[in-house]
């Protein structure tokens, strides 16, 4: 029994590892559900790994798409993307990006610009 024990936890790591070798997205500015006061001049997105952003797209209140201009091309592991000047409104931000091992991940995120008073 004792002999197996070693091997049951070699795999539990191998799959572990197999597992976390996706690129995930770890954090945002702006965060998951923040509420802005004034627009952001850039999206940062940090990824658990080195990846390239393949594509990303903006949306305020489910309707009309923002236009960017330029996506990074290089692989890391951090992704920043200029924005435009951004109204207030609720906006989701669709990203899909290449992990170094091949596979595509994608995810959304979403973020409102309050109203000036």
């Amino acid at each position: 029994m004792r002999a197996f024990i070693p091997a049951i936890s070699l795999a539990m790591s191998l799959v572990a590892q197999s597992v976390s070798a996706h690129a995930h997205l770890e954090r945002s500015i702006p965060s998951e559900g923040s509420v802005l006061a004034s627009p952001p001049p850039t999206l940062e997105m940090t990824f658990s790994e080195a990846a390239r952003l393949t594509g990303l797209s903006i949306r305020k209140d489910k309707e009309a798409r923002v236009p960017i201009k330029d996506l990074p091309t290089s692989t890391a592991a951090t992704a920043h993307v200029s924005l435009p000047m951004l109204a207030p409104g609720a906006y989701t931000v669709s990203w899909h990006v290449l992990s170094a091992d091949g596979h595509i991940m994608s995810g959304a995120l979403h973020f409102a610009v309050a109203a000036q008073r």
